[in-house]
């Protein structure tokens, strides 16, 4: 099994679901962090969701309201600090302002 450390960057589009991070083919994806920094003049409602591969369905992980010129970390504290994705699985984020920054840290292990 080869790790190997992957950042991924997005920036949001407004009022659409953005795939910011896919597990790919015969990997697993070990997420240590997902931020986001607010980029707009004005506050972000956010949306980050899991979409599960096996049962092609997506599931609200948080929503979150942020702040301009502000920094959220979704994976800290009390709430789960790593996400175990398998082949296929999605990171999805939906904002309803453009221009958030997603910022995924990611440990892929491939299982060939």
């Amino acid at each position: 099994m080869a790790n190997a450390y992957k950042l991924h960057i997005t920036t949001l589009a407004a009022a659409t679901t953005a795939d910011c991070y896919t597990v790919p083919a015969a990997t697993v994806g070990i997420i240590k962090s997902i931020s986001v920094y607010n980029a707009n003049v004005g506050t972000a409602a956010l949306t980050l969701s899991i979409h599960d591969s096996g049962s092609s369905t997506a599931f609200i992980y948080d929503k979150h309201s942020l702040a301009t010129t502000i920094k959220h970390e979704f994976l800290k504290g009390d709430d789960s600090t790593v996400l175990v994705l398998e082949e296929g699985d999605k990171i999805q984020m939906l904002s309803d302002v453009v221009s958030p920054i997603v910022t995924i840290s990611v440990l892929q292990q491939d299982r060939t």
